[in-house]
């Protein structure tokens, strides 16, 4: 399960499946990721911007990259699981969904 550093700058790769296999994905489209809550209350990043150009990204064999910023994390006061939705529209849209954690970093 992927560990996401509440304050860091982190880049997280995640694997797209559709139908079991991995799939294309066109390089002009848009594919933005959050990080929820389990039940989908409660937003705790900003809509985030994924890039085909991104160091590690494989959009060919759909492996995004999810950059994100410690100003996108510096403010959360959660720890615990959480949900990063990862959302590919290139002509109609399809969202994923994987379960992370949350830790609170304590070095300021």
């Amino acid at each position: 399960m992927i560990e996401i550093i509440a304050g860091d700058d982190s880049d997280y790769t995640a694997q797209l499946y559709k139908d079991n296999a991995t799939f294309t994905i066109d390089p002009g489209a848009t594919v933005n990721a959050r990080l929820i809550s389990t039940d989908r209350q409660t937003t705790y990043t900003d809509v985030l911007t994924c890039s085909s150009g991104a160091s590690g990204a494989d959009w060919a064999n759909s492996l995004v990259v999810v950059s994100i910023a410690e100003a996108d994390t510096s403010a959360i006061t959660y720890s615990g699981l959480a949900v990063l939705e990862i959302q590919v529209d290139d002509g109609g849209k399809i969202t994923f969904f994987g379960s992370v954690v949350i830790a609170l970093g304590t070095i300021p």
